[in-house]
């Protein structure tokens, strides 16, 4: 049996909307709101994905492919 690893990157797109006060900054907002687990992508709304093979017993690497 052959070993390999493999890398899948996604990037997923969702719109959000968000009212706040005047004087918060929205990055610091949409940041600590994101990290905190209050904004999750669904799982059906990635548009791109690519993988990349690692081939353990040589230590190769494929280029990146969409899939």
């Amino acid at each position: 049996m052959k070993k390999y690893e493999v890398v899948i990157e996604e990037t997923c797109v969702e719109a959000f909307k968000f009212e706040i006060p005047d004087d918060v900054d929205i990055y610091d907002y949409v940041r600590d709101l994101y990290y905190k687990g209050n904004i999750v992508h669904k799982p059906s709304e990635c548009q791109y994905r690519q993988m990349e093979i690692h081939n353990l017993e040589n230590d190769t690497y494929s280029e990146w492919v969409e899939f």
